[in-house]
């Protein structure tokens, strides 16, 4: 998706251009033109989706370099996390894929033996790259998981996943058991994260990405501009990325919140705001659970979009159109260094 409007967008510029009198561009320069555009607009989530999609042969570092450097002055450590990982994880992917086939072959072709070479050179620079602004992050742990798969590449040997304890299919309805059984038992939010974290960690590295599988649609399933319209009014401001982590806190919350929720019941919904509705954390449990438990990096887990349906609103017309919620929250007015977003 990102590959298409990351194009999209270059021959737009270059029609700009042409319809302002400029100076004709290579299609390079319109493309890093709009590469810059993106970063100024703090696009981060949607230029390294693109990055990952196309620009990870090695020869286009010098692309990404004004995102990394951004991402690092900024201070977005997850961000430039985020953008490391998926870089790492395609190129070490290929670099197993090529240590099998040379071994499929019986060793018997030299070029197999070069593209190895090449890659393990290519994953090198790229966590020299990755440790180096995680050290400006003070990022031990990272840095450490960093290590370990630089250690199983130069030995050429893959990393054995720990032991499985638990033999469960990981469907719906196990995917709420755990969630609600690790609720119960936590003291709040963040220590339901490392419960859980812990619990999952005992299943097989197939029902791991089955449990992100699952939450990843059920955080498509609350795509609505009404449940948004709830975010904002219980918080007092929801932006995009807010929203997300608002619908994460949802699920994390157990099946009958994310009923409550997603069917907006009104008389039920109070009960359900006893913190700050916000759980970024639950987006990377199961990337991490898998990394912990594999020594590998998880595949993206993908599952179907869902636009955001319903009607539209606008920030100052939230009471008029949601009388029921607002009146819930009992909002006063509040000076703007209260509003969240």
């Amino acid at each position: 998706m990102s590959y298409g409007k990351f194009l999209d967008e270059v021959g737009q510029y270059y029609q700009e251009r042409k319809k302002s009198n400029l100076s004709e561009q290579s299609w390079e320069q319109n493309r890093d033109d709009t590469r810059d555009k993106w970063i100024e607009q703090k696009r981060y989530s949607e230029l390294i989706a693109f990055i990952h999609e196309n620009w990870d042969s090695g020869q286009w570092d010098e692309f990404f370099e004004p995102l990394e450097k951004n991402l690092i002055e900024n201070k977005l450590e997850k961000e430039f996390i985020k953008f490391w990982k998926g870089l790492l994880r395609i190129r070490v992917n290929d670099f197993w894929t090529y240590l099998k086939y040379y071994k499929e072959s019986g060793n018997r072709y030299q070029n197999w033996t070069e593209r190895i070479s090449n890659q393990k050179t290519l994953i090198k620079d790229g966590i020299d790259r990755f440790k180096k602004g995680l050290s400006i992050f003070n990022n031990a742990t990272e840095i450490t998981k960093l290590n370990s798969i630089l250690d199983n590449v130069n030995t050429l040997e893959k990393p054995r996943p720990k032991k499985t304890t638990d033999k469960r299919k990981i469907d719906e309805e196990l995917f709420w058991q755990l969630i609600e059984l690790n609720r119960k038992k936590s003291e709040d939010k963040i220590d339901f994260i490392e419960n859980l974290s812990n619990q999952l960690e005992e299943f097989k590295p197939t029902e791991i990405k089955k449990f992100e599988r699952t939450f990843l649609t059920k955080c498509q399933e609350l795509n609505r501009w009404e449940i948004w319209a709830l975010a904002y009014i219980a918080r007092r401001g929801c932006g995009d990325d807010a929203f997300d982590y608002f619908k994460a806190w949802v699920i994390s919350k157990g099946k009958k919140t994310f009923k409550d929720i997603k069917t907006l019941t009104i008389p039920n919904l109070k009960q359900h705001f006893d913190e700050d509705p916000q759980l970024e954390e639950m987006f990377y449990l199961s990337e991490n659970v898998y990394e912990n438990k594999t020594g590998e990096l998880m595949s993206p887990v993908r599952v179907k979009k869902q636009k955001l349906s319903g009607k539209e609103w606008k920030e100052e017309n939230l009471e008029k159109e949601f009388p029921e919620i607002w009146k819930i929250f009992e909002h006063k007015k509040t000076a703007p260094n209260t509003v969240y977003n």
